[in-house]
């Protein structure tokens, strides 16, 4: 049980990690657009993403699906790119409909499956031979959760805050924290 708490920790401290600043804006992008009220659409699209990584990363760790570590490097900061692009479409249109709901649950799901492969690339790096997979992933798993929990609760506070502030503002605010998160994003593939 004690590899199971070390590969805990070791998923919190991956998405915790400030050189891992993709984690970061992930979150961001996908939260932007919501504040503490939306919670419960919030733990939606949190369970879409952690099905689609669930997912991969057991084919992953089982070797059943496999993609060369690169393509998985330049695919992750490119789903934040497509989050983002999906935040301006709603921003723009000044409304987040059910349809456009549906297709960013669909959208987080898809880039879950993708993150997924990122993560069982950096936990098999962590893994002795002949260590079975099932007890570090599903650690590694529930600690990079906890974090994100962590993480979106402290943003919807955060949003939730300025739209206080800024009142009717608040959209030229997280179009500007788009563009910039955009913008790194882009830089990052660049690099």
């Amino acid at each position: 049980m004690t590899d199971f708490w070390f590969y805990l920790k070791e998923g919190i401290n991956h998405i915790l990690d400030l050189d891992g600043l993709d984690h970061f804006y992930f979150i961001i992008s996908f939260c932007l657009l919501f504040s503490l009220k939306d919670w419960k659409k919030i733990v939606g699209l949190v369970t879409a993403f952690t099905l689609g990584h669930c997912i991969t990363l057991f084919l992953s760790g089982l070797e059943l699906v496999r993609i060369n570590a690169d393509t998985v490097e330049l695919l992750i900061p490119i789903t934040i790119l497509l989050s983002c692009l999906n935040n301006f479409y709603v921003l723009l249109k000044d409304k987040q409909t059910k349809q456009q709901l549906v297709i960013t649950y669909i959208i987080l799901l898809v880039f879950g499956l993708i993150h997924g492969l990122g993560f069982s690339n950096y936990i098999k790096m962590m893994m002795f031979d002949g260590e079975s997979i099932v007890l570090p992933l599903l650690g590694f798993n529930i600690g990079i959760e906890l974090a994100q929990l962590v993480i979106v609760t402290g943003l919807l506070i955060f949003i939730s805050t300025l739209q206080i502030i800024v009142k009717s503002h608040i959209k030229w605010v997280r179009f500007g924290v788009n563009a910039i998160i955009f913008l790194l994003v882009l830089r990052m593939i660049f690099e």
